[in-house]
């Protein structure tokens, strides 16, 4: 059995602001549509930590101080590799937000369309699982 696998780094931040809301984006791209929460991949060179923190400036200008929360790993089957996604949270003051990002209430999260797996996610961001894995 080989013991190297093909894995894709991503890390993603569920971002909240003073009055409890979720900044969200509705995502229109094909291959994760719906609500999900800012994020990218980490590139060839950095840290999730860095990966964190260069994505959220680039997509929301926030600049921020993460936590890690923890991480979830997909086995995908089609592509025959596994992405391990680092899940972070951090609290901030309201501020102007560019257009595709809004804020929402927590309890909305559920009853909306999220993007891909986030669904299954969610325990991880509110602190009731430390990691998760499954196949796609």
């Amino acid at each position: 059995m080989a013991r190297l696998l093909a894995i894709e780094l991503t890390m993603m931040v569920m971002i909240e602001n003073e009055a409890g809301e979720i900044l969200v984006q509705d995502r229109r791209k094909k291959d994760w549509p719906g609500w999900t929460f800012p994020g990218g991949h980490v590139e060839k060179d950095e840290g999730s930590y860095a990966a964190a923190l260069r994505e959220i400036e680039e997509e929301t200008g926030y600049a921020i101080q993460p936590i890690l929360k923890g991480t979830a790993e997909w086995n995908n089957v089609n592509k025959e590799t596994r992405e391990l996604a680092f899940l972070y949270t951090a609290i901030v003051k309201k501020q102007a937000i560019p257009e595709n990002l809004f804020w929402v209430k927590k309890a909305d999260l559920q009853s909306q369309q999220l993007a891909g797996t986030l669904n299954e996610l969610l325990p991880i961001f509110f602190g009731d699982e430390q990691q998760i894995y499954f196949e796609v």
